[in-house]
């Protein structure tokens, strides 16, 4: 989440589309990872290529430095604190390899967006005018991608599901988590875009179709996210969120039309069942309402209360043999970290996520009422970060590659929206600093490396898994650093 900011409610920073290699490149593995990859290993992969090329960007230059310094101190100690937390648990953790992996992963993810976070505060409109129709077209390849293959299905009398339709994903829940950061960006392209424009169409259509997957997926997490983004969007901001909701139901009435168009009319054209997702979810709910969450969380708890200052270690719910029947992570957010990283460094990430909250809902109130781009943009952040973050409390959404992905471009363009409202003069980046967050990519560069270097390679082609792999996972494979999570 954005940090709070001293107070301002103007442009400063120069407009300047260049200097965005940053933004490109993670936009370039999101493509990747929605139009070429094959699995969720596959989406790992490119994650972790895109995370080594990214280093070199972080040393080069003062953006990602100017923004950690533009930061409030309070969230700059909570997440410094959240993170040295961390590599103490590590240290003491059962796999070492494991731990390392996940708090360099996560400490390079944050730096990610603060790295995109400068680049787009000095491009300002512009710079989140790019990101968003980047997104556009590749969301639009990937729905002509499954409409291709959909098509292919129906013509040949296949009936296929939602995970096969999850095109590029392992799993279509997985995809779900993405479309929870992404949706809402997507709408906000279609505010910002004047009316018959062919970007405008085109971003109504992708959210629309977006829609209807949810509802073929039966997505239950990330609609109830959606829906409670969009109320915390109403309650904080009224009638400055009015646009965005009616945008939000407008496109969610679209997505209603082709979801009863393309899975209820045309497999009946076919000769093929339609699809009943409303008659599913209300079975699957009223048979389970939280789908085995509950001896996960049961189990969270449980470590929570045997290891309560330092957790039993980033990324080691996957080793709990109480875990292996269901789910490599624990399908919450909090208690994930509550478990494995201990409540100290629960406590400063909340309180981290809290201010930067808070951040932006100040940055909120100083927009004119006339600034009708500002009120659609802060509305938007709004209902996306509670989105996330309600999401998180049911599914894995910090723990997906994709998601983590859309996560950080959604905190870059929410920390670079309040920071370009900011008057005050740029902070200084002093040599400390500087040394600092150089240090700091270097060293969570060589965690990542000491973390996959034994199975990186042979997970990019596939390879089938190890002896102990299989023993760790013997029945299914419930992906975590791997598809097979479980170690």
């Amino acid at each position: 989440m954005p940090s709070q900011v001293r107070p301002a409610s103007v442009l400063t920073i120069p407009a300047n589309r260049r200097g965005m290699a940053g933004v490109l490149l993670v936009i370039a593995a999101m493509a990747t990872s929605f139009l070429w990859a094959a699995g969720h290993d596959d989406q790992r992969c490119i994650q972790l290529v895109m995370l080594a090329l990214l280093v070199p960007l972080m040393l080069a230059g003062e953006r990602m430095a100017g923004q950690i310094a533009w930061m409030a101190p309070a969230s700059r100690r909570c997440l410094g604190a959240f993170l040295f937390l961390g590599g103490v648990s590590a240290l003491g953790a059962f796999s070492l390899r494991h731990a390392v992996y996940e708090l360099s992963t996560l400490l390079l993810l944050a730096m990610t967006a603060a790295l995109l976070a400068g680049e787009l505060a000095r491009a300002n409109a512009a710079g989140l005018q790019t990101v968003l129709r980047c997104l556009l077209v590749v969301g639009i390849l990937h729905v002509l991608r499954i409409a291709l293959i959909y098509t292919a299905a129906l013509a040949s009398g296949v009936q296929t599901d939602m995970h096969a339709l999850a095109v590029g994903f392992s799993n279509a829940r997985f995809f779900n988590h993405a479309q929870t950061a992404l949706l809402p960006l997507v709408v906000l392209l279609f505010l910002q875009t004047p009316k018959g424009s062919a970007w405008r169409h085109a971003s109504f259509a992708l959210a629309a179709c977006w829609w209807a997957f949810l509802f073929f997926s039966e997505a239950r997490a990330s609609i109830l996210a959606l829906g409670a983004g969009c109320a915390f969007a109403f309650a904080v901001r009224r009638v400055g969120a009015r646009s965005f909701l009616q945008a939000m139901v407008l496109t969610a009435l679209g997505g209603i039309v082709v979801y009863v168009l393309a899975f209820v009319l045309l497999p009946m054209l076919a000769g093929l069942p339609a699809f009943n997702a409303v008659g599913s979810v209300v079975q699957r709910t009223a048979a389970d309402p939280t789908s085995s969450r509950i001896p996960m969380w049961r189990l969270c708890l449980e470590l929570i209360a045997a290891h309560p200052l330092l957790g039993v270690g980033p990324q080691h719910f996957a080793h709990q043999h109480e875990a292996w029947s269901w789910g490599a992570h624990p399908h919450d957010f909090i208690l994930q970290i509550g478990a494995e990283w201990g409540m100290p460094a629960l406590l400063c990430l909340l309180v981290a996520i809290g201010a930067g909250m808070l951040g932006l809902v100040r940055s909120g109130t100083r927009l004119a009422h006339s600034d009708v781009s500002g009120q659609h943009t802060v509305a938007v952040l709004l209902a996306t970060g509670a989105a996330i973050l309600v999401d998180g409390l049911f599914s894995g959404v910090l723990v997906m590659p994709l998601s983590q992905l859309a996560i950080v471009l959604y905190l870059a363009c929410s920390m670079a929206w309040v920071r370009s409202r900011d008057q005050a003069t740029a902070p200084n980046v002093g040599k400390p600093l500087r040394w600092l967050t150089s240090s700091l990519a270097v060293l969570a560069l060589g965690g990542l490396v000491y973390g996959v270097a034994p199975g990186i390679e042979r997970h990019a082609r596939h390879a089938p898994l190890t002896p102990a792999e299989q023993a760790a996972n013997p029945d299914i494979q419930w992906p975590r650093l791997w598809e097979a999570g479980h170690f």
